[in-house]
């Protein structure tokens, strides 16, 4: 058993490796199952059986640093201190956008979440996506807003959510221009959005 076992490690080790040096090379898109299997030196079935499909794939790759932007944002929410709400949320998702912005892969996995087929290494991606939407929300939260604060909460989290892919979506296609940048885009969108947030919360008759 402990025999297979460590043949199954080396095949799946194997597999990977193939895969991060291709997707490397010659880019996600055009690399196929096929390719990979034939770098890896294992049957095709071989890769279906450890992954199932690409995406989990190349899921399975990137979890290791998905797994550590998620711990690096759990040590950020947990700072306490008097930093602006725009600072805090460009803190919280700026190692996100720079592995994005380096990874274009992986921008286009988080870009695709609901297309994903699932699997043991896309349902793993997922949750760290969701993790980042509670983070988000987080510091939103203001207790003091009573039992409504947690569902406005996690409104503002997705509409921050929505402009952190419009920047992915504008870097992965070439379409900042210098001076500007992903991170000052970034910026740009969330002040705009805090200033309606807090304006919204402090007008009359609204939620």
């Amino acid at each position: 058993m402990k025999l297979r076992q460590s043949r199954s490690r080396q095949t799946r080790d194997q597999i990977l490796g193939a895969a991060r040096e291709l997707f490397a090379r010659q880019g996600y898109e055009p690399t196929s199952i096929e390719q990979v299997a034939s770098a890896a030196k294992v049957a095709k079935s071989s890769v279906f059986a450890h992954f199932g499909d690409k995406a989990n794939l190349l899921a399975a790759l990137g979890l290791a640093e998905i797994e550590k932007l998620a711990e690096t944002g759990r040590s950020e929410i947990s700072r306490v201190d008097d930093r602006p709400l725009a600072e805090r949320l460009s803190a919280l998702l700026s190692p996100w956008l720079s592995y994005f912005c380096r990874e274009h892969a992986f921008a286009g996995l988080y870009l695709s979440q609901s297309a994903l087929t699932r699997g043991p290494h896309t349902d793993a991606f997922l949750d760290l996506c969701r993790t980042l939407e509670d983070q988000i929300a987080e510091l939103f939260r203001n207790p003091s807003q009573g039992p409504q604060s947690a569902e406005r909460a996690l409104v503002l989290a997705r509409g921050v959510q929505a402009l952190f892919h419009e920047v992915i979506v504008f870097e992965i296609s070439g379409w900042i221009t210098p001076p500007q940048t992903a991170e000052s885009m970034l910026g740009q969108f969330l002040d705009i959005w805090i200033a309606g947030a807090e304006h919204t919360a402090t007008t009359p008759g609204t939620a």
